[in-house]
């Protein structure tokens, strides 16, 4: 390392930081990147933030030393319904008769993101045929011709090829208002949600 960050040096030519992305020894330095470990663009995103988490809460005086079981970007309904100024209504203590069209709370939604991940395995897609993955050609060079040849090595797709790949169910296990369980209910029980009420993670109701 040079530039001034010398002393950050973790004797490898990186920076060392914890699962924080804290820079050891330095509490108040954070860093990610190819500066502690080269790799994907993604991943240096994956670090910035996670850091910023990281600042956020160092900032607050509410440092956190782990972090949680399912590491990932959680989906956050009423940040969506927020961003669409659908915040339920203000709640009033005191008796209320319960009824799926209160206002005040959101319905059939449990958010089990933050300690339980669907595994692909465990995703019905009894309602989509399969569709095999359409691959890529490559191109093959001998060995002797490797050297100073920069031409591509993988064909991209036709407009054609790209637009099928789209199509392909490709779920992570949220709603992506495919409309099969409208469909496919046999008690007709599924409706979606009036439209100017929708969101993110909120297209359909029982």
């Amino acid at each position: 390392l040079g530039g001034g960050l010398e002393s950050l040096d973790n004797g490898k030519g990186y920076i060392g930081t914890d699962a924080m992305y804290r820079v050891k020894g330095k509490p108040k330095h954070f860093a990610g990147g190819d500066v502690i470990r080269p790799h994907l663009l993604t991943t240096a995103i994956g670090h910035g933030r996670i850091a910023a988490e990281s600042i956020d809460h160092f900032l607050n005086g509410s440092p956190v030393d782990k972090r949680p079981k399912v590491d990932v970007h959680h989906f956050n309904l009423l940040r969506e319904l927020h961003q669409r100024a659908l915040d339920p209504e203000p709640y009033s203590a005191g008796q209320t008769r319960g009824t799926s069209s209160a206002k005040y709370a959101i319905h059939n939604y449990e958010d089990r993101s933050a300690s339980q991940i669907i595994p692909h395995s465990d995703l019905f897609k009894g309602h989509f045929k399969y569709e095999a993955r359409g691959r890529r050609d490559e191109v093959h060079i001998e060995g002797d011709k490797v050297l100073g040849n920069f031409e591509e090595r993988i064909k991209g797709l036709t407009e054609e090829q790209a637009i099928n790949e789209g199509k392909r169910c490709m779920s992570c296990g949220m709603c992506f208002e495919c409309d099969n369980c409208v469909i496919f209910c046999p008690q007709t029980a599924v409706k979606r949600v009036p439209k100017k009420e929708r969101a993110v993670g909120r297209y359909v109701y029982t």
